[in-house]
């Protein structure tokens, strides 16, 4: 693996640990692996992902946006599920997790506005 490839193997690894999902399908336009981050998808073989990694200041602004789009991202995967899940017990278990998620989206410094 030539050194640009470990340093994409390294971002794409610093990403996951901050959160980002490493996506099944390669990307179509150059095969390389795909992460979904912060609600976005990017390619580690033709994106520079660098950007990603610079901390922003810290402010209760910015924590409270990124928590906001991961409650929003899970409200999302679970509706997903629910709709093909069979068994009674687990549907209850996702609606219950999409209500706790609901309910933290309002206790959020303006969640009542439409998310």
């Amino acid at each position: 693996m030539d050194r640009a490839g470990r340093s994409g193997t390294k971002l794409v690894a610093q990403l996951v640990r901050k959160g980002a999902t490493l996506l099944a399908e390669p990307c179509p336009q150059c095969g390389g692996v795909q992460i979904r981050y912060l609600g976005k998808v990017y390619c580690s073989g033709h994106q520079d992902l660098s950007p990603l990694l610079v901390v922003e200041g810290l402010s209760l602004d910015n924590v409270v946006a990124e928590v906001r789009q991961a409650l929003l991202l899970k409200l999302n995967q679970d509706a997903r599920l629910l709709e093909g899940e069979d068994d009674l017990s687990k549907q209850g278990q996702l609606v219950s997790l999409m209500a706790d998620c609901f309910d933290l989206l309002q206790k959020l410094p303006g969640g009542r506005q439409r998310p």
